[in-house]
């Protein structure tokens, strides 16, 4: 953090005073400025009462904060909805129940929840079960103006019923009031046939975007929101096709979990490649999760991204982790490796490189017989020289079982 300093020296002479300001910002400093001569009591009292009016203006700023920030920590009545203060955030508004589909809400309801209740910005609007306004329609419809001027900085909508996902439709005006705010939104289960995200097309400051349990996505349409997108997140979705438009539409993509989707080996090389050799992707990415996606080995291009430090390749069927395939910058910390439940027999020496001292390292569930220290020992030797936990954990595997009682091999520091 770099800190500026203001000095003032009055040099006062009988033909004039001169005031000598130093300012140093980045290493500038500033000249000296000649005033007008004024009698020292005049310029005394002049700063006085400057002084006097700057101390009573923070202060009516203070109280101004302090009433703002509390009136904004107020839940209404935003029923059938429930409101909760999650500090030090703000509001979180939850809308139906995501276990009970009794409990589920209408999007008018929410809508007259919202026009009843007076605080105009909510940190998270949560529509956790959504019902249809009719029982003969599977259409969930978000209106133009839902949230009646009000801004919001998190969005969730969940479609999910008894007879599966529910098509979801939204207004491209549905969130006009909060174009300025949305940080982060999220559909799950619901039928996405009909959206194509013109309702976010004119935010400014989306930065996470996530999609679970849906179906029918039509893929990520070119638009300047996508661009500036850091996180991305697709969760279960099986007809998940559009990995290809992933590296070009998302540049900026710091974290990446596609889970559960069951890509396979094939896509999974092709979607890695196309990220590391485009123009920012190898630059930007810090973390991948690819877990429960078919693989049978790791994929291709992991050891080309210089700010990469979280890998979770959960619950796959990876058989053997050759030499430099897991080869991280020097440049960063390790902080997940996650390889648990997977096939693993062999892992060779050199797999790991990079630094690896406050890294968690998951090899467990697998079918490793050998514990070569040809393969552990620069990684462990990097775990006990920091003064923090850090882990290698590699129990339930044959026969490390039987020989350690699936008891966790763990450097803990503290």
């Amino acid at each position: 953090m770099v800190t500026t300093f203001l000095q003032t020296t009055p040099l006062c002479v009988p033909w004039k005073c001169a005031v000598q300001e130093s300012h140093i910002n980045h290493g500038a400093v500033l000249g000296t400025q000649e005033l007008n001569p004024q009698p020292v009591e005049s310029s005394l009292l002049i700063v006085m009462l400057f002084i006097l009016f700057l101390v009573l203006t923070m202060d009516a700023l203070i109280i101004v904060r302090h009433y703002t920030f509390r009136d904004a920590f107020v839940c209404n009545d935003y029923s059938p909805c429930v409101c909760e203060i999650y500090e030090p955030y703000g509001l979180v508004v939850h809308c139906g129940d995501a276990v009970n589909a009794k409990l589920s809400v209408t999007v008018l309801d929410v809508r007259k929840a919202l026009n009843r209740t007076k605080v105009r910005h909510i940190y998270w609007l949560d529509l956790v079960s959504l019902s249809t306004e009719s029982q003969s329609s599977d259409i969930i419809n978000i209106p133009a103006d839902l949230l009646n001027g009000k801004s919001v900085d998190r969005i969730a909508i969940n479609c999910s019923s008894m007879a599966g996902p529910l098509r979801l439709e939204i207004h491209p005006d549905a969130f006009r009031s909060s174009l300025q705010h949305i940080g982060h939104f999220e559909v799950a289960g619901c039928d996405l046939s009909r959206l194509d995200f013109d309702f976010l097309a004119n935010s400014s400051r989306l930065m996470s975007l996530s999609i679970t349990r849906s179906i029918h996505f039509r893929g990520f349409p070119p638009m300047a929101f996508l661009a500036r997108l850091t996180s991305l997140r697709v969760y279960e979705c099986l007809d998940f096709q559009y990995w290809n438009q992933i590296a070009d539409r998302l540049p900026l993509l710091e974290s990446l979990f596609l889970d559960g989707t069951q890509l396979g080996d094939r896509s999974v090389n092709k979607l890695v490649n196309s990220i590391a050799s485009s123009p920012t992707g190898n630059e930007t990415l810090q973390q991948l999760s690819l877990w429960e996606n078919r693989l049978t080995r790791v994929p291709d291009g992991v050891s080309s991204f210089k700010k990469l430090s979280y890998v979770n390749f959960f619950g796959n069927a990876i058989r053997t982790i050759p030499r430099g395939s897991l080869a991280f910058s020097q440049d960063v910390r390790v902080t997940f490796l996650i390889l648990s439940k997977n096939e693993l027999t062999d892992i060779e020496p050199g797999a790991f490189q990079g630094d690896f001292s406050e890294a968690l390292v998951y090899l467990d569930f697998n079918r490793l017989t050998r514990f070569d220290s040809a393969v552990y020992e620069d990684m462990l030797q990097q775990m006990s020289y920091v003064t923090s936990t850090a882990g290698l954990y590699v129990h339930n595997n044959i026969p490390f079982e039987q020989i350690l009682s699936s008891v966790t091999i763990a450097i803990s520091r503290g």
